[in-house]
This record gives structure tokens, C-alpha cells and sequence, in this order.
């Protein structure tokens, strides 16, 4: 069992469905709130300070770190080497706390530790094991933890994310912004990207006045998700410059919201990830395609990848290649 920042988990799971999430992850999580930096430390377990543990510490996804427990039916918490998951809190005896799952349910049980377990503000008795629901905060000596579910997490995840809607853009006043910069330095310096540029129908199905979109999501036959888009488009400019999650899809929660029928709730996410940028395709009943290659799971993309989402086709563009394109593409309604 790893430990791993909230946030590296949440670029691996925090735009999915939650039906999909919980399948992938059904057991519970252990959040470590306020971990100390540095290797594990050896030898005397450091005397709990009061003082240190005042004020409550808040999930964090550069700080906080998170731990998935999987099917077992025991975890054993401390810094010794022998323990399923170790901390490096210096308060933590070397093996500190046990947690048990018998059937669904989970007990916290203490090991006689130096400093001692908290279950919601309550010291444990040497050795007392007690029932565990999901959300309890825990102390173990001065270190914090919460005790989540898969529901749990997933709802910390979506709080945590939140990104505002991205609002389309046409191309020709990206041009004008774009002639309004003194140099290409200073461009990229405002807009340093990248861009989704998704083709989005100018007709009926994209005019607000047809009414709403049905909840369910038409199927497209092979042959309408074979067609490229629809030369009657309007090139709709999305900047992913200030996010890390983008999600795409017809549900009023994503950050490229495309109301269309042929587009799943959560169709698809772009994911800024280890210095680059992935699309991940989010179970899209009419798939996601990369340069034509239906998308299982995720897949990195560099500047100039064509993403269709269904038959809606969308383009991933870094600065200096947007450029380019609004400097020789022919603007459609734009």
C-alpha cells in the first residue's frame, strides 16, 4: 500500500463518472491531513505536544496524502517496517493502530501506542477496538487522518476540483487579441495555453430556442460517426490554460459544456498530468477518437491532435500552433 498526494489521485479519478470510480476503487481510503516531510523516522516515537495539535488541518491536494486499502481484511498502520502502511509523523509509534474489516464493517483497534489513537476527539483505551464509520477523523499522536469511503472521497474530489465553465471563444477575437500583443513573447506570456477548438454546429440542435436536449444520449450509427463535422461549423475556442481537469460533456457540472444530443453526460476529459496534457475518455456512449483511434482510458496528446468527441470533431492546439491556425483558417460564423 503507497501513499500518493490527494491530487495524483485526483487527476487519475476525479473526472470520471461515479459509478465508474467506484467500481475501480469499492474499498476505503485512508487521508493523512497534515504529514510530516522527510524519510520515516527511526528509532523513539516523539512525545505528543499539545500545542503542535491544536487547529484542524484541511485536505489539501498538494499536501495531503492519501492511501487506498483495497480487499484485505486487516491494515496495519505505523512507522515500523513491518506495517501495511507507514507514516512518517514522528508522534506515530512503530506499530500504532490496526484497522480490521469484518464483512462491510471496520474497527479501529489501538496497540498499546505511545501517544495514542483519537476516534473524534476521544482517546482510545490500550488495545480497545471500536466500530468505524466513514468519515471519522482520526488522530494518531499528533498526526490527522479521515477515514473515507469510495462515496466520500469521490464527493472530497469533486470539492476540492471545482473549475470554473470555460466559455467558448470565437477564433476571430482570439485573432484581434492575438494583434493586440505587442510580441509573441508577450502573447505567450497571456495566453500561454493550450486551446480546444471543438466545431461546433451553427443549426437547430445548437440553437437554445429548440428547446432542451434529452437526458439520453442519441447512438450514432457507424456511418454518422464515421462523417467528419459538418462544413455548416463555427470554430468555438476554449482556453485550458488556468486548469488541470477539463471535462467535456452535455451535464451542466463540466468546464466545456456542449449541449448536444450525440454527446454523453461526461464524454471525455482533458487532464493536465506530469508536464503534459492526456485526454481520457469518460465511457462516452458514442466513444472519444484519437486521430481516429478509439480512446480506452486515457492517452497523451501533443499539439495538433484531433479529438472527436462522437462525430464532433475538436482540435488540441498549444499557443504558437493557434496562431498559425487563426492566421490561415477561413472563420465560419466567427
Amino acid at each position: 500500500m503507497e501513499w500518493q498526494t490527494l491530487g495524483e489521485l485526483a487527476k487519475k479519478a476525479a473526472a470520471l463518472p461515479i459509478e465508474v470510480f467506484k467500481a475501480q476503487w469499492p474499498w476505503p481510503f485512508l487521508l493523512e491531513l497534515n504529514p510530516e516531510s522527510g524519510a520515516i523516522a527511526t528509532g523513539e516515537t516523539r512525545a505528543f505536544d499539545p500545542e503542535r495539535a491544536k487547529g484542524e488541518a484541511a485536505p489539501s491536494l498538494g499536501s495531503s496524502l492519501i492511501v487506498y486499502f483495497g480487499p484485505g481484511e486487516q491494515v496495519i498502520l505505523g512507522r515500523g517496517e513491518g506495517c501495511h502502511v507507514r507514516s512518517g509523523h514522528h508522534t506515530i509509534s512503530d506499530k500504532h493502530a490496526v484497522f480490521e474489516r469484518f464483512g462491510t464493517m471496520w474497527a479501529l483497534r489501538d496497540c498499546g501506542s505511545k501517544n495514542g489513537t483519537f476516534l473524534n476527539g476521544r482517546r482510545m483505551s490500550p488495545e480497545e477496538q471500536s466500530p468505524l464509520k466513514f468519515g471519522t477523523k482520526l488522530m494518531l499522536g499528533e498526526a490527522q487522518f479521515l477515514f473515507l469511503g469510495p462515496d466520500d472521497c469521490f464527493e472530497l474530489f469533486q470539492e476540492l476540483i471545482k473549475e470554473p465553465r470555460i466559455r467558448p471563444r470565437s477564433l476571430g477575437k482570439f485573432k484581434a487579441d492575438f494583434a493586440a500583443c505587442g510580441s509573441v513573447e508577450q502573447l505567450r506570456e497571456q495566453f500561454p495555453g493550450p486551446f480546444l477548438i471543438v466545431q461546433a454546429p451553427t443549426g437547430r440542435e445548437a440553437d437554445p430556442a429548440a428547446g432542451p436536449v434529452s437526458t439520453n444520449t442519441v447512438t450514432l450509427s457507424r456511418e454518422e460517426l464515421g462523417k467528419q463535422a459538418n462544413p455548416n461549423v463555427a470554430d468555438a475556442v476554449f482556453n485550458l490554460g488556468a486548469h488541470s481537469i477539463v471535462r467535456v460533456g452535455r451535464a451542466t457540472v463540466t468546464q466545456i459544456h456542449l449541449p448536444l444530443p450525440a454527446i454523453s453526460n461526461l464524454h471525455a476529459a482533458f487532464i493536465r498530468d506530469e508536464g503534459g496534457w492526456f485526454v481520457q475518455d469518460l465511457g462516452a456512449k458514442n466513444g472519444t477518437y484519437v486521430w481516429g483511434e478509439r480512446l480506452e482510458g486515457r492517452r497523451k496528446i501533443e499539439s495538433g491532435a484531433e479529438v472527436m468527441l462522437g462525430n464532433i470533431k475538436s482540435i488540441f492546439f498549444s499557443t504558437d500552433d493557434l496562431i498559425t491556425y487563426a492566421a490561415n483558417r477561413d472563420i465560419v460564423g466567427g
